[in-house]
C-alpha cells in the first residue's frame, strides 16, 4: 500500500472512530485484506519477526517462567508466538487474532515449520476469548493490540484477560498517567487506572519501552505493563 493510500485510510478511519468507536478498527482488521492483500503474509517475514521489539517483548515474557501455556491476544499471522515456540518448544502456544485471513496465513507458516505446539484461531475479542476457561492460561499478552480498544470495550477486554490468566499478563501498548483515555490514530489508555479496579496495585509493574523501538506515539507513550499474580 502506498503513502498516499496510507494517508487517505488515517483519515478515513479518524471519521469512521468518531461514529463507531472501537466497531471501526474491528472492521479495518477484520478486512484488511481485501484491500491490502499482502499485509498478513508480511507480518510473519522475516524482517517483521525481526524487528527489534519482539526481542525486548520475549524477554520480558520470558522472565515470567516456569509456564506451561502462553496465549497473545490479537496476533495476526504470528510473529511472536514463531519466537516464543523456537524458545520454549515443550509449552502450549495459543494465538488468536480477529482475522481468519492473518491466521490462516499463520497456520501455513507453521506447518511449513514443522512447529506443532502453535495453536491459532479467529474470532472477535472477547467473543473468542470465552472459549478458554477461567485460569486456564498461565500468561497472556499483547503486542499493540489494546490501542485498538476504544473507552466502550478496553474495561470489557481486560476483565475477560484477567479471567483466563492464572500466573500474569504482559502488554505492550500505549499508556499515559491521565485520568482519561485518548485517541491519537490508536488509543492510549491509563492501565494503572484500568487494572487497579481488579488487581492490587502492588502486582502491577509499568515501564517505558527502551528508546529507538518505535517512533511516532510509541516513542512518547510506548509501555510494557506486567502484572504477576
Amino acid at each position: 500500500m502506498n503513502r498516499f493510500a496510507k494517508k487517505t485510510l488515517r483519515r478515513i478511519k479518524r471519521i469512521m472512530v468518531g461514529v463507531l468507536g472501537s466497531k471501526t478498527d474491528e472492521l479495518y482488521w477484520e478486512f484488511r485484506h481485501i484491500f491490502d492483500k499482502s499485509w498478513a503474509k508480511s507480518y510473519i517475514s522475516d524482517s517483521s519477526v525481526n524487528n527489534s521489539h519482539r526481542d525486548f517483548l520475549i524477554n520480558r515474557i520470558s522472565n515470567f517462567y516456569p509456564f506451561n501455556s502462553i496465549l497473545e491476544f490479537g496476533c495476526a499471522s504470528g510473529p511472536n508466538l514463531y519466537l516464543l515456540a523456537k524458545k520454549f518448544p515443550n509449552i502450549e502456544i495459543y494465538g488468536i487474532d480477529i482475522s481468519s485471513n492473518a491466521i490462516e496465513e499463520g497456520k501455513e507458516y507453521f506447518e511449513s515449520k514443522n512447529i506443532k505446539n502453535v495453536f491459532l484461531s479467529a474470532g472477535r475479542g472477547i467473543e473468542v476469548l470465552k472459549n478458554f476457561k477461567d485460569k486456564s492460561i498461565d500468561l497472556v499478552f499483547t503486542d499493540a493490540v489494546l490501542i485498538y480498544s476504544g473507552i466502550n470495550k478496553i474495561e470489557d477486554v481486560i476483565k475477560e484477560i484477567l479471567r483466563v490468566a492464572n500466573k500474569g499478563i504482559v502488554f505492550l501498548e500505549l499508556h499515559h498517567s491521565l485520568p482519561l483515555s485518548v485517541y491519537k490514530d490508536n488509543w492510549i489508555h491509563n492501565y494503572q487506572i484500568l487494572l487497579e479496579k481488579y488487581i492490587n496495585k502492588e502486582k502491577i509493574k509499568i515501564n517505558r519501552i527502551p528508546k529507538g523501538i518505535w517512533k511516532g506515539n510509541w516513542a512518547d507513550s510506548g509501555h510494557i505493563i506486567e502484572v504477576r499474580f
